[in-house]
């Protein structure tokens, strides 16, 4: 089935790479709209094996095709339920399960008390395990890579992920919660948090960093 004229609309033409989208429809992909864009990558949604998953492709004008790094890197999550499964992938796509869910920083403002404790507790879980699985995700601070579900939190979005023997994930999500920015003054008035708190949190972050 050919991708629809008002998904192609979607998406600016000099970025969209129709030889990858032919490729996909002939493995049996349906494109049903479009996820994202960002720096290196255009997300679709689409059905594959009658499932909806979520399609990366590598934009045409980036100079870095990362797809087959993020599906290794994926892969090797796999068994921690921390991200999406991946499907299927090649140098140039990467079919993986749709997580629908809503970025962290939309989220936020309308999970009630105990919901955002088990998100924050989630993100802190997360980011331990990557640090301890020695992946570097370098996205973690600006929130738009953890979506919440109505049961869990994902990570998603390692197109420039790296293999480290030292990462900061979990330092970095300490800003990101507790740090002094809009979501994080947002969980710390929510959860009721003081400052003594949160200077305890800090502090705690910076020996964690030393080690």
């Amino acid at each position: 089935m050919a991708i629809k004229k008002e998904i192609l609309k979607k998406i600016p033409e000099n970025i969209l790479n129709k030889e990858v989208i032919n490729k996909l429809e002939n493995k049996g992909v349906e494109i049903i709209d479009v996820l994202g864009k960002g720096h290196r990558g255009v997300v679709l949604k689409g059905i594959y094996n009658n499932k909806e998953v979520a399609i990366k492709i590598p934009r045409t004008d980036s100079p870095k095709n990362t797809i087959e790094n993020e599906a290794k890197i994926l892969k090797y999550l796999e068994n921690y339920n921390i991200a999406p499964k991946v499907y299927k992938y090649g140098r140039d796509y990467l079919i993986m399960e749709f997580i629908d869910g809503e970025e962290l920083k939309s989220a936020v403002e309308k999970l009630d008390k105990n919901r955002l404790l088990k998100v924050v507790e989630d993100i802190l879980k997360i980011t331990l395990k990557l640090d301890m699985l020695g992946i570097e995700h370098k996205e973690i601070q600006g929130g738009r890579h953890f979506l919440v579900t109505d049961k869990k939190t994902y990570i998603i979005d390692f197109d420039k992920a790296k293999e480290k023997k030292t990462t900061r994930n979990f330092t970095g999500a300490v800003a990101l919660l507790f740090g002094e920015g809009k979501l994080a003054r947002t969980i710390r008035e929510k959860l009721n948090i003081g400052m003594d708190e949160i200077k305890f949190i800090r502090e705690f972050a910076k020996t964690y960093k030393k080690l």
